[in-house]
């Protein structure tokens, strides 16, 4: 987990949801096997946008911008052992020439191996401690989460307020014109009960990362990716 959040003194530039132009890009082709990470190849690289928001404690009031940064997802290697995906904060992103401060370094590139055993996904660095730029979890359980089917709104959910875990799912979603049947929707927040950071984690096996944020109790403010399909 992450220190404290004191990266929110940013600056909300506005909207960049586009991708960098890279004639190497290949955009991945819809899951087929209903694993996404089956679906990859090497070469593949996914996108995320980059947004900051406030009031996570008031439902409705979630307000968030997204800053100009992108994160970049590049499948290195495939394996028995799992998906070899690096993730770097893209050239064009607006941290690059912005002289607010920022959690990461900001040509930080982390390499992680990503793998399916049985009904979770685990990601593991290759550092020391865990160092990613897009999860604040190393495992995520695939299985039908059915407590709560709420709604994405805003940066955060339909859930109300808690300092505790919650497994929840949302269905019939729309983020930057890719439409999801169905997400499941894990809720990391008892480590805020110690004022340490909370993460909401939106994923499936067929589809992968589709949002993930991270807040802080003393805030009620924080940031996340949105997945830019």
């Amino acid at each position: 987990m992450k220190n404290y959040i004191t990266l929110f003194f940013i600056c909300a530039i506005g909207v960049s949801c586009t991708k960098n132009d890279d004639e190497n890009y290949r955009e991945p082709t819809p899951t087929k096997s209903g694993n996404f990470l089956q679906d990859l190849h090497v070469g593949d690289k996914l996108y995320y946008s980059m947004l900051v928001g406030e009031n996570y404690f008031e439902q409705g009031e979630d307000q968030f911008n997204y800053t100009g940064d992108t994160l970049e997802l590049e499948v290195l290697e495939l394996s028995a052992l799992g998906a070899v995906i690096s993730q770097r904060i893209t050239a064009g992103s607006q941290m690059r020439s912005n002289p607010d401060f920022y959690y990461w370094q900001r040509d930080s590139v982390y390499t992680n191996t990503w793998n399916i055993v049985d009904d979770s996904l685990f990601v593991e660095s290759d550092a020391l401690y865990s160092a990613t730029h897009l999860l604040g979890t190393t495992r995520l359980k695939f299985s039908d989460y059915s407590e709560q089917n709420v709604q994405l709104t805003g940066w955060r959910t339909t859930y109300g307020y808690s300092e505790s875990n919650a497994q929840l799912f949302t269905t019939n979603y729309t983020l930057f014109d890719q439409y999801y049947d169905s997400l499941s929707v894990y809720i990391h927040n008892q480590p805020m009960s110690y004022d340490a950071n909370g993460t909401t984690t939106v994923f499936s096996k067929a589809h992968g990362i589709v949002r993930s944020s991270e807040y802080g109790w003393w805030t009620q403010s924080g940031y996340g990716w949105d997945r830019i399909w």
